[in-house]
């Protein structure tokens, strides 16, 4: 876990032992319950660590500005929207435990998962729902609620606005994670602005994040929340990945 420590302290996270701990005993049960539930394609206990936690941390990496990693997601309300095995909420979680948490997940396997890993590593502070985000961003305690969002979830832009947006409060931004090809990165934001102002959102900042850990390049794209979403957004089940 070497590697994971010295990625943490990359964006100014101390993690100590007991935090050292639970990320060995989340990547065993990552490992026991993936052998017979299809949590992640990835096996390797060294890959889990670099591809699965140490790629998660670089969703808190800030866009500009001088406020620490830690500083940004002091007392913050966060969703993870499609978390699947936890990421990247629960790495999150783990280096940045002063966070809220939410893992918003429409499998229910994954959801008690999730739940027992939770459980295990005796976690406050965290939320598990099973639901689809275009039927939880209309509930009233979830909806425009949140001062962060992401989404790991493999969708086009103009999607993951209308799946992540409805959630954030005014001032509340979403950090969305994408591949290493800056055209294909840019080309799917400028798709997706038109969706992205229907949700009451700012122009998109696109930052390149090789750091912290070994894994390809990601290229972050954020957008900041100033408007409310319209009551209609998002639509109805389905219809925003069309």
């Amino acid at each position: 876990m070497e590697s994971l420590i010295k990625a943490a302290g990359a964006i100014g996270v101390q993690v100590d032992d007991a935090t050292t701990e639970r990320f060995r005993r989340y990547r065993e049960l990552l490992i026991e319950w993936g052998s017979r539930t299809n949590l992640t394609a990835i096996k390797d206990p060294e890959a889990i660590v670099e591809q699965l936690f140490i790629r998660s941390f670089r969703v808190a990496v800030q866009a500009g500005g001088s406020v620490t990693t830690a500083g940004w997601f002091d007392g913050r309300r966060i969703i993870d929207i499609g978390s699947g095995a936890g990421i990247p909420g629960l790495p999150l979680k783990l280096i940045l435990p002063e966070a809220d948490v939410t893992l918003l997940e429409a499998n229910r396997k994954k959801c008690d998962f999730m739940e027992h890993v939770v459980a295990d590593l005796g976690l406050d502070g965290i939320e598990i729902i099973n639901e689809r985000a275009e039927i939880a961003a209309h509930f009233d305690n979830l909806r425009e609620s949140y001062d962060l969002a992401t989404a790991r979830v493999v969708a086009k832009l103009p999607v993951l606005a209308e799946y992540t947006l409805p959630f954030l409060k005014q001032g509340g931004v979403a950090v969305l994670p994408k591949g290493p090809d800056p055209e294909t990165v840019r080309s799917e934001s400028d798709e997706a602005a038109y969706a992205a102002d229907e949700m009451g959102a700012a122009p998109a900042i696109i930052q390149a994040v090789a750091h912290p850990g070994t894994s390809p390049t990601d290229h972050k794209v954020y957008r900041l929340k100033n408007r409310p979403t319209s009551a209609r957004y998002p639509r109805p089940a389905g219809i925003p990945a069309k």
